[in-house]
């Protein structure tokens, strides 16, 4: 287990909905998602970023979180944020970065009156990957 909380408890406070993650790099995919389910969280996984804004773009209503690395291929994580916010400013979302990022990047990409809930520097734990989510539900 990875944590102390029980199975099924961030799944309350999720609802029905479901965390979006969005990186390129698919073996991270994997363990992300194994980590939040295991604490009954419902997760859907994008390597593709076009793919996954188009998704989140069409069931908005499907996702409580994103999750989305800052720098992948095609739409990169700041306009992921960007048309997310726009359609639902209340969307919980994490900004993901192996790289050192500043509040002055982030403010600098993201649009005037757009910010992100919180921002994770990979590698992280997996412990302080489902605190933070849980924090933010």
């Amino acid at each position: 287990m990875l944590s102390h909380y029980t199975p099924g408890t961030l799944y309350n406070r999720a609802g029905d909905r479901s965390i979006a993650i969005i990186d390129d790099e698919k073996d991270l995919l994997f363990v992300y998602k194994k980590a939040l389910e295991l604490q009954g969280l419902k997760v859907v996984t994008f390597d593709d970023s076009v793919v996954a804004l188009n998704e989140l773009k069409e069931r908005c209503d499907k996702y409580c979180m994103v999750l989305v690395d800052i720098r992948i291929p095609k739409v990169n994580g700041y306009q992921i944020i960007n048309e997310i916010k726009c359609i639902d400013p209340s969307m919980k979302t994490i900004l993901m970065s192996a790289y050192d990022v500043s509040e002055l990047e982030i403010s600098d990409n993201l649009n005037n009156g757009v910010s992100s809930d919180e921002v994770m520097h990979k590698p992280f734990s997996l412990i302080k990957l489902v605190k933070t989510v849980s924090t933010l539900l």
